[in-house]
């Protein structure tokens, strides 16, 4: 069924331009000008993203390592799962142990893959690759200067109700978090 739906999807339209409108360090914004097979010509912008990583750290006690910070975004301090974005080429794995260690100053003995999401794959590439991190050590690497960030440990019961009185409000947080407990449910 998937492919179907792709193949009259692709079928249906055709690529007739694109063109880079802008690119940044962290993603690129390109424009594609599309023929349907109905209707007149329309433009899309599509937002290139590298990929990041979001970490899902859970020390001896079971109990989450969040970080809290600024986000210029949204001009609000907010908490989520350790997480960065991938350097070209960088191998997600890698990319996941170094932010952890930045963000939080915890090194992880065991780094668990644990599948990704797309954030908004209606207009942006951008796929996330989540870890679980666990049997943690002190181990910090300097962070980046323009981040200031506090560590905070958060039981799951407490994550839980967080995300309900939506103290958590970042995506990939809430799914990391649910995720998390469906597969330790399993487990």
């Amino acid at each position: 069924m998937e492919n179907a739906l792709k193949q009259k999807q692709l079928e249906d339209q055709a690529n007739l331009q694109t063109k880079e409108l802008y690119k940044g360090k962290i993603f690129s914004l390109r424009r594609d000008h599309l023929q349907f097979d109905a209707g007149p010509p329309h433009d899309w912008d599509i937002i290139e993203h590298p990929g990041a990583v979001a970490i899902i750290p859970v020390n001896e006690k079971g109990n989450f390592i969040f970080v809290q910070q600024w986000r210029r975004a949204i001009e609000k301090i907010i908490y989520e799962l350790p997480a960065g974005t991938l350097d070209e080429g960088e191998n997600p794995l890698l990319c996941a142990q170094r932010e952890l260690q930045e963000e939080t100053g915890y090194r992880a003995k065991e780094i668990i893959p644990f599948g990704g999401i797309y954030s908004a794959p209606g207009f942006c590439t951008e796929y996330i690759h989540f870890f679980i991190a666990r049997d943690l050590e002190e181990s910090p690497l300097p962070g980046d200067l323009h981040e200031a960030i506090d560590v905070v440990e958060v039981s799951l019961n407490d994550a839980l109700a967080m995300i309900d009185s939506q103290q958590i409000s970042d995506a990939k947080t809430i799914v990391g978090i649910l995720r998390y407990q469906r597969w330790k449910s399993h487990a």
